[in-house]
Order: structure tokens, then sequence, then C-alpha cells
């Protein structure tokens, strides 16, 4: 099902956020668990049929932004085709992005993925769009994490081509790469820290204000902070690099939430990094149990917002065991499941 353009309200601040009440969706939304599996006694999975939803925003001319079940992609319309930005969390939502961006953009070929990440929830239909031709474009942390995800983890193609072999062609980004030509130049950037994991990028559309940031921000949704190569203070510094002058943005598109403005995404994301490490090393000092998290680990004002009974006390356990001086391996996959 593709949902038109709607808009939301902006988050409020940092500020303003401590005033709030919890957020709460609508009573009938799909519930979205990223993390281990809850009891298994319900059921996660979606029979075969079932359609992906994608909800499409104009952000520009030629600019879009599509939340694809729960992850937000993004497409630019250039002038030797279509850069693409994530490809959703498997084939069958890629097809139906593909067609997606052919109702808007018309015929034109798919020239770039640019990954923001290696996580699954944004590259599963990588596999999909590279059999189109497009190149692949990672930063070179992050090439190895989707390789091995194209080995091991995505599931067969209703058509049976994915378990083909498969070689695509890559773009390797170290700290920059420029795509595309004015007026919808495209700066992809590593801002040089590992942060939500090792190999994080942004999308940058200088002319037209517009921020894509992948995980490295989640605006009014409870980031991931479990993978390996999460570095929480790698995090923080990143996403203040965001505040500066050198990314003049109107309009911000996180992995996960809502579009919002700069200011306020960011400043969501930066609270939650600071709250929830300013828990785990007090708790830590304070010798709180584990085995009594789910007691003592409560964020007040930030629980409703989106994941945040799936991903907050994974991020808690996390921090704690740092805190204590423990080193614990992450969850290189956050998997993602929803309720029926």
């Amino acid at each position: 099902m593709i949902r038109g353009n709607r808009t939301h309200l902006a988050a409020a601040s940092a500020v303003a956020l401590l005033a709030w009440g919890p957020f709460s969706g609508s009573a009938h939304a799909e519930k979205y668990y990223i993390g281990e599996p809850p009891a298994p006694s319900f059921h996660f999975y979606p029979p075969a049929d079932t359609m992906p939803h994608i909800e499409v925003h104009a952000l520009r001319p030629g600019i879009y932004a599509a939340r694809v079940n729960y992850a937000w992609t993004g497409w630019v319309e250039q002038s030797d085709g279509i850069l693409l930005i994530d490809t959703g969390n498997n084939e069958r939502s890629a097809r139906a992005l593909a067609d997606t961006i052919r109702a808007r953009s018309g015929p034109r070929p798919i020239r770039y993925v640019v990954n923001t990440h290696a996580h699954l929830d944004h590259v599963a239909g990588d596999r999909f769009f590279a059999s189109l031709g497009a190149t692949i474009v990672a930063q070179e942390h992050a090439v190895a994490g989707v390789e091995r995800i194209f080995a091991t983890e995505l599931p067969p193609s209703d058509s049976g081509d994915s378990t083909q072999a498969f070689h695509p062609r890559w773009m390797r980004v170290a700290r920059r790469a420029n795509l595309g030509k004015a007026p919808r130049l495209v700066q992809v950037l590593w801002l040089g820290r590992s942060a939500h994991t090792a190999g994080d990028l942004i999308v940058y559309l200088p002319r037209q204000r517009i921020l894509f940031t992948g995980d490295l921000v989640s605006n009014n949704s409870i980031p991931w902070m479990t993978d390996p190569g999460m570095d929480i203070d790698g995090w923080r510094a990143s996403v203040d690099s965001l505040y500066t002058k050198r990314f003049e943005a109107d309009s911000l598109v996180p992995g996960h939430g809502w579009i919002g403005t700069k200011k306020d995404a960011v400043a969501f994301t930066r609270l939650y990094l600071t709250s929830v490490q300013e828990k785990a090393e007090k708790e830590a000092s304070w010798g709180s149990s584990l085995a009594e998290i789910r007691d003592w680990g409560d964020l007040g004002h930030f629980q409703g917002f989106e994941f945040y009974d799936e991903v907050h006390f994974l991020n808690l356990r996390r921090l704690y065991n740092k805190a204590k001086g423990l080193k614990t391996p992450g969850r290189p996959r956050p998997g993602a499941f929803y309720q029926r």
C-alpha cells in the first residue's frame, strides 16, 4: 500500500521534550520490534502476500523521502538517473519501492544505491537494485557488513534469483564522494568517527538544504545502540557536528521516526544518547543489579516513543556493562518483526 504525502508536526526541541508526556501513536497501527523477538506465542511474520507499506514525501522537486515499513529511504532525480538512499528491509519491499519510484519519477535507471550503514532493515533491497545495474555506495568500514548480509541473511527471492551468485559494483567511500551535478549535487560523507556503527554515511544536498542521516539520527524513535561498532562518544561527536553551519538544512530525514527540522531531530537523538549513558553510569556506580534493569532503567519522558520497550533496555544493558569495564560483542543484526 502506498500512502500519499502527509505533513507531520515537527518534534519539539530538547527543552520542550522534557515537558511532554509520552508520545503515543494511533491505536490501530502495526507495532514493530527491533532486536530479539518478543514472546514466541505471538505471530510476528507477515503472510507471504502482505503488501509493503510505503509512505512518500516530496521534499523538493525531484527529491523524495519514502518510509518503507518502518525505516526511511529516499531518492534524488539526477541528469543520468536516480540516486537511491537505502533500500528497505527485504526484496519484496525493494520491488514495491522500485514501482513507487517509477510512478513518481518515470522510467529513469537507478544509478546509485547509497547505504547509510550495514543493517538489514536498510540494505536488504540492495540485491534487487544491483540486479538492475545500480552501483552500491558504502563507507569502506561498512562494506564487509553489507557483504555478510548478502551472503547469509537475505531470504530467498520470490523469483529465486537472490540465491544466485551476487557480484555488485561497489563504490567505497573513505571520507567523501560527490555524486551528480548541479542543481541536485549530492554529497555523501563519513563524519570521521564510529557512531551508530563503524561506517555511517550521511547524504546532504546543500542547495536544497536536505539531510538524510540514516540511523545516525532517530527522531521520536529510540536509536539502536548495540551494533558491535557502536561508539557512544563518537556518536555524540558526530551528531554535534550536524549542528554546525557546515550542514545547513531545513529538512532532516532520519533512519527511523519522523521527518523534521535538523534542530529538533538532532536534539532528540543527542538528548537520548546523553540520558541513557548517564543512567547506565549512575546505576553501575551504585551497584544496581542488571537482573532488576526493568525496575530501575526507565527513562521517564522517553517512554512511549517508537521502539522504547523493544530497544531501550538493550541499550542500557550494553552501556551498563561498558561502565563496569566489561566488553560486550554487540549484536550485528537488528532483526525486524511486526505484529499483526
